[in-house]
């Protein structure tokens, strides 16, 4: 039988994944994760296809569709938002090499849900159905997500 560690943790304002450090130290995020909390994987409010407005940064006012959501570090990648470019070498000897451009992961804190009926940036709630389903509903205009 295992003895469980009891580790402390030290909150950051950083969003960043929890990091264990030295002593059975735990450093993670205020932004990601309530005081409190044991569970320090970050709840996510935004799933893949959803649509999002960008809320603060570079990109800030983009609109773009969530292709990829990576739960465990809390970063997602939007569709035409934090457009990088990488230097690619060829890999034949006839061809040349070229810079692509691709999207990187940006944190979800960092978006909020776009309400394409009332054009306006929209926080979630969630409701139950009679039928016992949970659903996503917009705050704004209280229309059903999914």
């Amino acid at each position: 039988m295992q003895k469980q560690v009891k580790r402390k943790i030290r909150y950051t304002k950083a969003p960043k994944s929890p990091i264990i450090k030295k002593g059975n130290v735990v450093l993670a995020s205020e932004a990601l994760v309530k005081k409190g909390r044991r569970n320090l994987q970050a709840k996510m409010h935004i799933n893949r296809g959803d649509e999002v407005v960008v809320i603060s940064g570079d990109d800030l006012g983009k609109i773009g569709k969530v292709i990829e959501v990576f739960k465990d570090k809390s970063k997602i990648i939007v569709e035409g938002v934090n457009i990088i470019k990488r230097h690619r070498k060829s890999n034949a000897p006839g061809q040349e090499g070229e810079i692509v451009e691709i999207e990187a992961p940006i944190f979800s804190c960092k978006v909020m849900l776009w309400d394409g009926e009332n054009k306006k940036a929209s926080r979630l709630a969630h409701k139950e159905l009679e039928s016992g389903a949970k659903v996503r509903i917009y705050n704004t205009s209280k229309e059903q997500i999914d």
